[in-house]
């Protein structure tokens, strides 16, 4: 029963993703960067699972798997009057994830490239042992 919630819950979110018509703006790597010394650091969401999290993770970011969005509501709720800057691992499930948060008042940007193209380009991860 809880596989069959969790396909159905999945399933709606690809639909409301789709759904969404407006894009989120993205950020590049380096102006995150830039972003994060600064005194107005936007929060970095990893919506990948938590093992793909513990493998390895941008510094600071939040970990709330995509398909997890009404069970972390208080820590969204704790977060929304920041900027969310959102990745995955290649995209699909940050833009799900965006879809959802921006139809709630989110302030969202989306790391371009994602976690993929950040360690392809050698910058630093966090790695959970």
């Amino acid at each position: 029963m809880q596989k069959l919630t969790q396909f159905i819950l999945i399933n709606f979110l690809l639909l409301t993703s789709f759904l969404t018509l407006a894009e989120t703006p993205s950020i590049s790597a380096n102006d995150l960067i830039v972003n994060q010394m600064s005194d107005k650091a936007f929060k970095i969401i990893d919506v990948r699972t938590p093992e793909e999290f513990a493998a390895g993770h941008i510094k600071g970011a939040i970990n709330i798997p995509y398909d997890q969005i009404e069970a972390q509501t208080v820590k969204l709720k704790m977060l929304k009057r920041h900027t969310l800057v959102v990745y995955c691992r290649s995209g699909r499930r940050a833009r799900i994830f965006e879809g959802i948060l921006q139809k709630r008042g989110f302030n969202l940007k989306h790391l371009e490239g994602d976690y993929l193209a950040w360690k392809a380009a050698q910058l630093p991860l966090i790695i959970d042992n």
